[in-house]
């Protein structure tokens, strides 16, 4: 497997390794707007590197993600940093053969081949599942997760995404046609997805009433209409 599934467009234009190209969401806050995460990915010299960072206000969480020069992922780290303290939890695979450490203790654990791997809060998740999606299958598509978290109970869901449609919208006058996707993570939770025609994501949609929608900065009023 190559890393295509998860490089985000604009990630792709050349950086320095140490200051790689940023993709920023946003989420509505009043009559304004408030960074909700930011995704880089850094090429080295043994693979890439992938960051995915959540401000929530009152909790901040950092996803990074390694993979080695075949693109398959060796290990993943979610640190949680809150008001009180700052806590980690690291994943290690082999195959099908994982470690998770945190708080001083290891656990040991099976999970599906080459799985989604997410935390939360954290749209990782969402932007894999796009990137993997194959649209000359098309239909509704399921595929393994690992989800793991430095407080709570690893888990193992099965994701789902399925196309369900088209939108066109107009950015700096120009117009996209943007891909509509219906997804489906962890405990069931609905969300509709747009995407670009490159597989960036645009728009997160939760299904739930009243739900904040989650924006790619510079597409806030193109997508505003979209439901």
């Amino acid at each position: 497997m190559t890393l295509t599934w998860l490089l985000l467009p604009g990630l792709l234009t050349a950086a320095e390794p140490d200051k790689p190209a940023a993709v920023r969401y946003l989420r509505p806050d009043g009559d304004k707007f408030a960074l909700e995460s930011e995704v880089t990915r850094t090429t080295t010299d043994d693979g890439a590197v992938y960051v995915s960072r959540t401000d929530r206000g009152t909790q901040k969480m950092t996803l990074t993600l390694r993979y080695d020069k075949d693109g398959r992922l060796t290990s993943a780290e979610a640190v949680l940093e809150t008001a009180r303290d700052k806590r980690t939890a690291t994943v290690t695979l082999r195959g099908t053969e994982g470690r998770l450490q945190r708080g001083g203790t290891t656990e040991a654990f099976t999970a599906a081949a080459d799985p989604v791997v997410t935390t939360a809060p954290d749209w990782s998740d969402i932007f894999q599942l796009v990137r993997r999606y194959d649209a000359r299958r098309g239909g509704r598509q399921e595929f393994p997760g690992l989800w793991f978290h430095p407080t709570q109970a690893l888990l193992t869901p099965t994701f789902a995404i399925e196309r369900i449609g088209s939108d066109d919208v107009v950015v700096q006058n120009r117009k996209v046609a943007l891909t509509r996707y219906q997804v489906r993570l962890r405990n069931n939770a609905g969300y509709l997805v747009w995407a670009d025609p490159d597989g960036r994501v645009c728009k997160i949609l939760p299904r739930a009433a009243g739900a904040t929608p989650v924006l790619l900065e510079g597409y806030e009023e193109a997508t505003r209409t979209l439901k």
